[in-house]
């Protein structure tokens, strides 16, 4: 994409920009030789404090479509001095936007993936509902239905963290192997042969991992709430496999009171023995996620199961008697209908589990469905914006309520992920990651420790090597006194 910034002012950086013409173009690229026939220029001049003129011009081809914003703009709620940069640019960008695709943005020019921590962040701080709502609407440009979804899961969200102390923690787990590839994944996962047979060397390491943030966290006396074992597809391991890894945590931290989630996700990889290790050693809560139950979109999308073993392990989970079963689904799957996309809806609903997570398609940069022809890149993504619409209102009469949800760049529809709950189902650690609200340890390749400031204005990123043959060549975990150093800053008594 062609992409052209005049910036004078001392706001926003280039990246910023970049983020912005995702969400009318996405799937762009911004790297040199790059070709492509859509074009982005923008201008932005401070004339006065707060005072911001912004003028963007966008095109697809020969067409091309202005938007113009002068600055003067009191926002709802006192903001600070990069907001009037952001507000004006974004307006200006919204209008062109509409005169060009002809189309308005159901999130407005709000780029990030968090958009319900923002309307949290002013719950919190003594805001009306209706107030944020106002704010989305008015200032970012959000619709009407968004700017609800959002305040709503913030309200659901602000009860599940009312006891979560700022020692309190959680702790992700690694396994990133996977039967097969989906074509719109490029998650980073592994597939093949020759990597499954590291999965015995990857076991060993992650458990000596596990063992080392074990003793960190009791150093640092935090206390875990929440583990997540996820992927990749951790029910690739056979049940000897689950039961070592399981032993592992459960030999290395505290479990009591601590609610303990496994992503079994593909349904082929579940069996009766693999989901009685995992009941056995404690967990209460799992994932077993079709994406639809369509059998023709499941190959469509390259997925390697059926919908006959979907429905297969979802009978072996409910029997064996965990307290929580999760599903995702996905809405703008090609070759998926409004009719298969409700009838997916209405075959988990059927089922009684007490998540549903309502994903839209979003196509990663090395996904293999990027690169198999046109209509995947839809910014207007009708299908996949009434299909997330109508989840919402299905889920709402079934009794489920959004607590968490996250929104990723290259979604078809600029639509958004949401997890739907049944009451007092909720999961804390999906809440305490997506929202950055407290600290979570990482173990395993691709995994990122998240160490978070009692007033979560700081965070620490440490990340794992990605790839496991990097995990396993290098040791390049977080150490204990970079922990305690980061907290260090923040605390009157350091640990021991």
């Amino acid at each position: 994409m062609k992409l052209v910034i005049d910036n004078r002012t001392r706001y926003l950086n280039d990246y910023y920009f970049q983020t912005l013409c995702l969400l009318y173009f996405p799937g762009e690229k911004f790297k040199e030789g790059f070709e492509s026939d859509n074009y982005a220029s923008f201008f932005l001049e401070e004339t006065a404090e707060h005072c911001i003129t912004a003028r963007v011009v966008l095109g697809m081809g020969e067409r091309r479509a202005e938007g113009y914003f002068e600055g003067g703009y009191t926002p709802s709620i006192p903001m600070n001095d990069d907001f009037y940069a952001m507000n004006a640019l974004g307006k200006a960008f919204l209008e062109a936007g509409r005169r060009l695709f002809g189309f308005g943005l159901p999130w407005g020019y709000i780029t990030g993936l968090r958009p319900v921590k923002r309307a949290k962040y002013y719950l919190d701080r003594g805001y009306s509902p209706e107030e944020i709502i106002t704010l989305f609407e008015r200032d970012y440009e959000v619709t009407n239905e968004k700017s609800t979804l959002s305040v709503e899961t913030a309200l659901i969200q602000q009860k599940m963290l009312e006891d979560i102390g700022e020692n309190d923690c959680g702790l992700y787990v690694s396994i990133p192997f996977c039967p097969t590839r989906c074509d719109y994944c490029s998650f980073v996962s592994y597939s093949n042969q020759r990597l499954f047979s590291l999965i015995p060397e990857y076991l060993e390491k992650l458990m000596k991992d596990i063992a080392e943030t074990g003793e960190m966290i009791r150093r640092l006396g935090m206390r875990l709430r929440a583990i997540y074992i996820g992927g990749g597809t951790p029910s690739i391991l056979d049940e000897h496999q689950i039961n070592r890894l399981l032993g592992c945590i459960n030999s290395n931290v505290d479990i009591s009171g601590v609610e303990y989630s496994f992503e079994a996700g593909r349904p082929d990889t579940v069996t009766r023995e693999k989901l009685l290790a995992v009941i056995n050693n404690g967990v209460k809560r799992i994932s077993i996620n079709p994406q639809t139950t369509s059998d023709l979109v499941l190959r469509q999308i390259g997925r390697k199961h059926s919908a006959k073993q979907f429905f297969e392990a979802a009978e072996i989970a409910n029997g064996i008697g965990f307290d929580c079963i999760n599903a995702d689904l996905i809405a703008g799957l090609p070759g998926d209908t409004e009719l298969s996309f409700r009838q997916s809806l209405e075959d988990v609903i059927g089922l009684g589990f007490s998540n549903i997570t309502v994903h839209t398609l979003s196509i990663k940069n090395a996904a293999s469905m990027r690169f198999i022809g046109d209509g995947f890149y839809d910014p207007q993504g009708e299908f996949a914006r009434e299909s997330v619409e109508y989840a919402r209102n299905r889920l709402k009469g079934a009794g489920y309520s959004p607590y968490y949800l996250y929104r990723q760049k290259n979604t078809v529809g600029n639509a958004e992920n949401t997890g739907y709950t049944l009451p007092g189902k909720e999961n804390l650690y999906n809440v305490l990651m997506m929202e950055e609200h407290s600290t979570v340890f990482a173990c395993g390749a691709g995994s990122i420790t998240k160490l978070v400031s009692p007033k979560r204005d700081d965070i620490l990123r440490h990340a794992f090597p990605k790839y496991p043959f990097e995990y396993l060549s290098q040791d390049k975990g977080l150490g204990y006194d970079e922990a305690k150093a980061f907290f260090a800053k923040f605390r009157k008594d350091e640990t021991n």
